[in-house]
């Protein structure tokens, strides 16, 4: 059985392999807000998988809002990830920080080739990686780091709790 839940975790595995790709480098083909809204974008999905496991009526498990509050409030980097989502949504966090560390985005390092010859194929187009940093009151955190362990932490979820 398809459980509906699955088509946003779909959603955030794509959005991570987005950001994975800035992260990593890629065509230049577009203006960096893009890769911005991408790196966001990742954030506002991954921590809203929440919502599509708890409403997810086709999951045959009691009491899912506990469970998944539960899980999320043990792991550090999903309740990074809530406090990235919800600082993105609001502007700013309006509620004291899960994690007490007020984290925000601050900085990013660009890295940018502009010709490069692989094999005998000259690539013309202009390469970017961005490292986005995050900055919390206990120090700076890579962005991309927490994103790979919030995916490495769902993944788990889903394997011992919902398959």
């Amino acid at each position: 059985m398809i459980h509906k839940y699955e088509e946003q975790w779909g959603r955030v595995k794509r959005w991570y392999k987005r950001f994975q790709d800035i992260n990593e480098g890629k065509p230049h083909t577009q203006d960096t807000d893009y890769y911005v809204d991408d790196v966001y974008s990742f954030f506002i999905n991954c921590y809203h998988l929440k919502d599509w496991i708890i409403h997810d009526d086709t999951l045959k498990i009691n009491d899912r809002e506990n469970l998944v509050y539960d899980f999320i409030n043990s792991i550090d980097c999903l309740l990074y990830c809530a406090d990235i989502c919800n600082s993105i949504k609001h502007l700013k966090l309006t509620h004291p920080p899960k994690t007490g560390t007020q984290p925000e985005f601050k900085g990013k390092d660009f890295d940018l080739k502009i010709a490069e010859t692989i094999g005998k194929i000259e690539q013309k187009t202009p390469i970017i990686s961005i490292k986005f940093h995050i900055e919390t009151s206990i120090g700076n955190q890579d962005a991309f780091i927490i994103a790979t362990e919030c995916m490495k932490s769902w993944e788990r979820f889903i394997n011992d709790k919902l398959l």
